[in-house]
């Protein structure tokens, strides 16, 4: 009998498990990370609506807008420009390339904005990013603007239980706890849907579906708060709402409506604060995180939140993290109008940057996947 040789020691070898062990760590630890995700988009070539959403009537008498119209383009209601071009949301090879950037840096879902048969863009869902994620192995859900935007209510119960009907039983849709997950987009100033029509919607939607797990986007503004400087209150969840039975979650889509922070420490009191209320009535909270923000494009008087070379996503992160959210929302992948963009663009140094922040923070190795064919 022989014995070999014992192997060297290698201290690369060993600090190599342990990042990839902290890196594995980090991931099981952290929130369902989603984003928000746009399907909205029509490219020049399109027969009934070309360049739609990548242009506003307020955009044709911007002058940033104006100033940046390239040949052949409207002017551009976004500061940024895709690295995919002015893409058409129905194509498969763009939603393809964006489910793989997503999965790469770590993303686990998108919540892809719902409206309907409203221009169509059913059609580009289904098309588009539902094609893409059955493909590669990723989960989408949907964020029904239809909440907010419609006119009866009555007619509001038939098509969310008619958009669910849809998608349920799709194997890549999201679930949470064995239910397909829905969100329900409100205006704060002046929502939609009221405490008490919950119920009913509820129990409509639930009687055509069967059991579904609901993220109910409610914040209100707090007056008496803020006159008492309290600052980190100035926000909160209404509290009939807390006390509606068959809420899941609670959320909201973004800061910059709601009040303007961007900065770790002005963020992560209201982050803790909102995020009690949920705990303390028995629900979950999913907070939004942003980039940055711009709308000087089709707005006179624009808001520009500044990305700081992604500190700012940072700073997101690290407040709705250590306030304990259940779940992170992205707000966006792709809202190029108010450049809340994570989805690569032409104009930054480093196009991937965004989604390496991300990566990072879920403690993931982020690769570019390979770029589809495109005008840019």
């Amino acid at each position: 009998m022989s014995l070999r040789p014992a192997r060297p020691f290698s201290a690369a070898l060993l600090l190599a498990a342990v990042l990839a062990l902290t890196a594995s760590l980090a991931s099981a630890n952290r929130p369902l990370l989603l984003a928000n995700y746009y399907c909205w988009y029509h490219n020049g070539q399109h027969p009934k609506q070309p360049f739609l959403h990548w242009t506003y009537p307020s955009s044709e008498t911007n002058a940033l807008a104006k100033k940046s119209q390239r040949p052949g383009e409207p002017p551009p209601n976004s500061v940024f420009r895709p690295l995919a071009g002015l893409y058409d949301s129905a194509d498969p090879k763009v939603a393809e390339w964006h489910v793989q950037l997503a999965k790469s840096a770590g993303i686990d879902a998108f919540l892809v904005d719902w409206w309907d048969t409203h221009n169509q863009l059913d059609q580009n869902v289904d098309r588009g990013i539902v094609a893409a994620a059955q493909k590669h192995g990723f989960k989408f859900a949907l964020l029904d603007e239809r909440a907010q935007f419609h006119e009866k209510f009555e007619d509001y119960q038939v098509m969310l239980a008619r958009g669910l009907k849809r998608y349920k039983d799709h194997p890549a849709y999201l679930r949470i706890e064995g239910r397909p997950v829905v969100y329900l987009y409100q205006v704060a100033s002046k929502p939609g849907l009221t405490a008490a029509e919950f119920p009913q919607l509820k129990q409509h939607v639930e009687a055509e579906v069967g059991p579904v797990y609901w993220i109910v986007d409610q914040i209100a503004h707090d007056a008496s708060a803020v006159k008492a400087g309290e600052l980190d209150r100035e926000k909160r969840i209404p509290a009939d709402w807390l006390a509606t039975p068959g809420v899941d979650s609670f959320a909201f889509y973004s800061t910059f409506s709601n009040f303007r922070a961007h900065e770790h420490e002005a963020l992560a009191g209201k982050y803790r604060y909102l995020t009690k209320l949920a705990h303390d009535a028995g629900k979950k909270m999913l907070l939004p995180v942003h980039p940055g923000h711009d709308n000087s494009h089709f707005v006179d008087n624009p808001y520009v939140m500044p990305r700081r070379d992604g500190q700012t996503l940072r700073d997101f992160l690290r407040a709705a993290t250590e306030a304990g959210a259940d779940f992170i929302m992205v707000t966006s992948w792709n809202e190029w109008p108010e450049s809340t963009v994570i989805e690569p663009s032409a104009n930054w140094p480093d196009p991937y940057l965004y989604l390496k922040v991300l990566a990072e923070w879920k403690g993931v190795t982020f690769a570019v996947p390979p770029r589809p064919a495109a005008g840019n």
